[in-house]
């Protein structure tokens, strides 16, 4: 308990931790405090975390989240005191009985100076008595709130106790707030039993999460009276708490950012962000460890503190892995330190479900549900279908159910020989409504590639199972074993509208970074640069959106600043691009085919490169004709029916290998650089190559 008296509070200057700052000395209170926002802005030893609740008098909570050692300095004399350290303290620095005790001050009236006195009663310091300063109350946040992009909130704030008899204040919002892009205006509020109303607008491309007692600003106690000053008053009434994430735009006249702001309109309709999934990640006024639950100050304490004792062996050895290839010392440690910021990316030791949620993934309309029986098993594929089920359900991935639908299991045998637990979703799919979002073409994403020097790949850890799924959605993808009945929480692999589902949950958090440094093919992600300078600042960005959007990264399929990588099949280096050697390697060793679906399956992996062979369409010609393209033919029987190649048909298939043997390379076009086609003609045909003009002669585009 935190005693109070009727005496006004005494103000005077101190140095705290060597900076200047006006106190309270309140010689009601037991024990000094100091606001974490003044803590966060001086020189402090290691913070003690230590939560606990202080109460005043008149049952206000002063929510206290540790202990910190200060030195206070009065006129040279040095004084130390353990202070608790508030989140909602209304002034920033209260000095109590402790420090009053234990450094000997006498107080002797409100016209005099508090002195300090030693051991022999001598004056050693005094500090005269100051006007108090003009008294703001902080305003803070009453709940947890997520903000889709592009949104506005109406929310519930709350004030301190201070402001007991106020009916009306000034409301004014932190300057941090517009350098974040969410936007508070100036207002008028009504206050009701210490509460009160605020919108808030999300001018982000991507999700904010502000937390419980969150300091959006201040009120003064006494409006000031302007004729020239009109506020808008904000009543208690009326219908708060909504989301709107509708398309709008909303102009203004404050500078941001030193230029005005206008929010551009975005649809959202598809994605829809969680309201409290992981409350510790969105901290703004408190930073707290994920894996001990430790609270720091600053982000940089956190960082330090998850480098030096919580990161795992295992996350310490990856982050090495993935610079090892770093000649540069300067280099290696500017981008480890970025890596160690974001670390908890590569922390695989439990589940994660990013902060998104699927929308009308599986829109079946008014079709009623699907119903088949599961397939009868061997005793040992039985046992593999309940140990996955098991690591499923502990991995909260899966539930049990009490669906009408269900779809029957598949266990697919890798080359490897595991097993890949698989459900069969095409009666599902049959009657699902197709999704339009669109997946990026390949060749787009080639085209932006002709400046970068530096290319970082990044690959999600089980990306679908990252993506929860809508709970109206979630009975539909149910399926049975011989005993038991169970639906998927999350995304599942083989619905219809996974691809373009998890295509626009993966753009909407990537934001405006797309296509100027960042491409993304579903769950494979290309970060892209001209100098390391620049790839630094563009990986920091895309990793605290993935951060901050609680995605998880496997790391083993993750190269970070390289000046040559493979991407889609690809080798990018350099502004030229060739087909991956392992890719061409598979297709070389490559048997003479006996069936149909063997030649079928060789042409469609070669014409993934027919941009790098000459005449594809015509070499390839004999061989297409294996295509399956009515039902019959894409039967199974009908598909591996021995058949023998021809001689032309050999001849086309031995072609495409010999092809394939030399270094095909091409340039990446250059937007900036003109174009040019070069033909070529005989008595048989044209042809025609395409060129791009370079400064040290012709290259070949296409």
């Amino acid at each position: 308990m935190i005693p109070s008296q009727s005496s006004t509070p005494i103000y005077i200057n101190v140095q705290v931790n060597n900076k200047c700052q006006h106190a309270i000395i309140d010689t009601g209170s037991a024990v000094t405090i100091i606001n974490q926002q003044l803590l966060k802005k001086i020189y402090h030893k290691k913070f003690i975390y230590k939560q606990k609740l202080h109460k005043s008098a008149n049952c206000t909570s002063i929510n206290i989240i540790g202990e910190i050692e200060l030195e206070i300095k009065i006129q040279g004399h040095k004084t130390l005191i353990l202070a608790d350290v508030a989140t909602n303290l209304i002034t920033d620095l209260l000095i109590g009985n402790d420090w009053i005790s234990n450094s000997n001050v006498i107080i002797d009236s409100p016209q005099r100076p508090i002195f300090l006195i030693d051991r022999y009663h001598r004056i050693v310091a005094t500090a005269p008595f100051i006007t108090p300063p003009d008294f703001q109350s902080p305003v803070l946040l009453v709940n947890e709130i997520t903000l889709p992009p592009y949104s506005e909130k109406c929310i519930d704030v709350k004030i301190p106790s201070s402001m007991n008899n106020i009916a009306e204040a000034l409301f004014e919002p932190t300057p941090n707030f517009h350098s974040k892009q969410m936007l508070l205006t100036n207002a008028l509020l009504k206050v009701v039993n210490n509460k009160s109303r605020l919108t808030i607008i999300n001018a982000n491309d991507r999700q904010r999460t502000l937390s419980k007692n969150t300091k959006l600003g201040y009120v003064s106690h006494q409006p000031p009276v302007n004729k020239h000053l009109t506020l808008p008053v904000l009543s208690t009434k009326g219908v708060y708490g909504q989301t709107h994430p509708k398309p709008f735009i909303h102009k203004r006249n404050d500078r941001i950012a030193g230029r005005s702001c206008a929010l551009p309109t975005r649809n959202t309709r598809k994605v829809q962000f969680m309201d409290s999934t992981c409350r510790t990640e969105h901290y703004d006024e408190q930073h707290q460890c994920y894996v001990c639950q430790e609270q720091f100050l600053t982000r940089n304490d956190l960082q330090q503190h998850l480098r030096h004792e919580c990161y795992p062996q295992n996350i310490r050895d990856q982050i090495e892995q993935l610079t090892s290839h770093i000649k540069d010392l300067n280099h290696k440690q500017q981008l480890q330190q970025i890596l160690w910021k974001h670390g908890k990316l590569f922390d695989l030791h439990q589940p994660s479900i990013i902060k998104a949620t699927a929308q009308n993934a599986i829109e079946t309309g008014n079709h009623p549900p699907i119903y088949t029986p599961p397939y009868r098993v061997s005793y040992k594929d039985e046992q593999i279908q309940r140990d996955e089920i098991n690591k499923l359900l502990k991995q909260g991935i899966i539930e049990e159910s009490t669906s009408p639908w269900s779809s029957p299991i598949v266990l697919v045998r890798k080359k490897d020989g595991t097993v890949r637990f698989c459900v069969d979703f095409r009666k599902l799919n049959n009657v699902t409504t197709k999704d339009a979002f669109p997946i990026p073409r390949i060749d787009d994403i080639f085209d932006h590639l002709s400046q970068a020097e530096y290319y970082t790949t990044i690959d999600f850890k089980s990306g679908y199972f990252q993506v929860g799924l809508d709970l109206k959605d979630r009975p539909k993808t149910a399926f049975s074993t011989r005993d038991q009945h169970y639906q998927f929480t999350v995304l599942p692999q083989g619905v219809t509208n996974g691809p373009p589902a998890f295509q626009r949950i993966v753009s909407q958090i990537l934001g405006p970074t797309r296509w100027q440094h960042l491409l993304a093919y579903l769950d494979d992600v290309i970060i892209y640069s001209p100098t390391f300078d620049q790839h630094l600042i563009h990986l920091d960005d895309i990793l605290n959106r993935l951060n901050d959007a609680n995605f998880r990264l496997n790391v083993n399929k993750c190269h970070i600043a390289k000046t040559s990588i493979d991407y889609l099949g690809h080798r990018i280096e350099h502004g030229n691009i060739r087909p991956n050697a392992e890719n061409i390697r598979a297709l070389l060793e490559t048997v003479q085919p006996i069936t149909a679906k063997e030649i079928f399956r060789f042409v469609k992996a070669a014409e993934y490169y027919r941009k790098f062979i000459p005449r594809f369409s015509i070499i390839a010609q004999s061989l297409h004709k294996y295509a399956p393209t009515t039902k019959e033919q894409r039967s199974q029987k009908s598909q591996s029916t021995p058949i023998t190649l021809s001689d032309e048909e050999l001849n086309a298939f031995n072609e495409l290998k010999r092809i394939l043997t030399n270094d095909l390379v091409l340039r990446i076009p250059d937007e900036n650089l003109p174009f040019k086609i070069q033909t070529d003609a005989s008595k048989i045909g044209i042809g025609a190559v395409l060129m791009q003009i370079h400064p040290n002669g012709d290259l070949p585009i296409a």
